[in-house]
């Protein structure tokens, strides 16, 4: 069984961390995987370096010509199944197949959104047969899946739990500073700036306060000018989304996660798998990882001031803040990077059955 997962986006994502996991899972069980990616690119670099089997593509030109370029890739790799996000790597994927005669689509709506199948999308289910996964119930629940595609299965997001014994995450925990690790997501600079001058309020309260903020490479530069601007930048360590996350998180006393979709739940696992508890606003896709008051705080939308009276609230409660790092460690547990693998084998097996092959 071989399986392709399909990534255009040049910048790392938590939607391209969320194909890597699916191929990690299905090599463990005998399945050959391998990850296409922009040749070059920050995606290309962070799949490489996690150990995958990664085709470098150039994606200049229509989905005609992005099309033909995976068609090379799935004859050469006799790839059965290619997995795709959107709407354009569902058609270039759809294409493919076609010009290769054989394979199916299967494609992943990421976590909280809704699936929207534009003109392309539309296109691509004629070209090639098509199945659908999604990461809750909920989401599948609230889609139909379109007429003659094939079957929808769920596969949740999880993440691997620290190597570490109960002891030692507990000596952890106990060495906190007062760091604060905020995970910036695409497409949500105004909120990031929030963020920024809710700091700035808790500069006069919190004087040994510190931050680390992982943005996306895009308003990397725009939130550095933003912090300057308000004077905390020599209270904040600026790092890319793709930045290592471990280190940070074993001195953070808090989590704030500024994200949608993948990039919020990749950020919330992370946090909760080193015992910090995250804030955030309530959404039903923050409210899926998070419980209020026992491994985070959810809050609706809010100004500056509110979100700095947040902080310093949750910072200044010793011990309801060592019991949220208790309920971080406990809500890590629930959600395995192996939650996912039965999804993900019973949508891929759904799609190699050569006889719905025919679109």
């Amino acid at each position: 069984m071989r399986a392709c997962f399909v990534v255009h986006g040049a910048a790392w994502s938590g939607t391209a961390r969320a194909f890597a996991d699916a191929a990690t899972l299905l090599a463990a069980r005998g399945y050959e995987t391998c990850l296409v990616a922009p040749s070059g690119s920050e995606t290309e670099r962070m799949l490489l370096g996690a150990g995958h089997d990664v085709v470098g593509v150039h994606t200049a030109g229509g989905w005609l010509r992005a099309g033909w370029r995976l068609r090379a890739v799935v004859a050469r790799r006799l790839s059965e199944v290619l997995f795709v996000h959107d709407d354009a790597e569902h058609l270039a994927a759809a294409a493919a197949i076609r010009f290769a005669g054989r394979g199916a689509v299967v494609r992943r709506t990421p976590p909280g959104e809704r699936l929207t199948i534009g003109r392309d999308g539309r296109l691509a289910m004629r070209l090639a047969a098509t199945g659908f996964v999604f990461t809750d119930a909920d989401d599948l629940r609230g889609m139909a899946p379109p007429r003659g595609a094939l079957a929808a299965h769920i596969a949740p997001p999880g993440v691997t739990p620290l190597a570490s014994t109960a002891a030692a995450i507990g000596a952890i925990q106990g060495a906190r500073v007062r760091r604060l690790a905020v995970f910036a997501g695409a497409g949500r600079a105004r909120d990031a700036f929030v963020a920024l001058r809710a700091l700035a309020l808790l500069a006069p309260r919190l004087p040994d306060l510190r931050a680390t903020v992982f943005a996306p490479a895009d308003d990397l530069d725009a939130t550095r000018l933003e912090a300057a601007a308000l004077g905390v930048s020599s209270r904040i360590d600026w790092r890319p989304a793709t930045g290592e996350r471990g280190d940070v998180l074993a001195e953070a006393a808090l989590a704030w996660v500024i994200a949608s979709a993948d990039d919020a739940v990749y950020a919330m696992l992370d946090a909760l798998a080193h015992g910090v508890p995250v804030i955030a606003e309530r959404s039903p896709l923050t409210a899926r990882i998070l419980e209020d008051g026992i491994s985070g705080v959810l809050r609706h939308r809010g100004d500056e001031s509110e979100w700095a009276s947040v902080v310093a609230a949750t910072l200044a409660r010793g011990d309801a803040l060592e019991a949220l790092r208790r309920g971080a460690t406990h809500a890590a547990a629930r959600f395995p990077l192996e939650a996912g693998v039965e999804g993900w084998l019973q949508v891929t097996e759904a799609a190699r059955d050569r006889t719905r092959w025919s679109a």
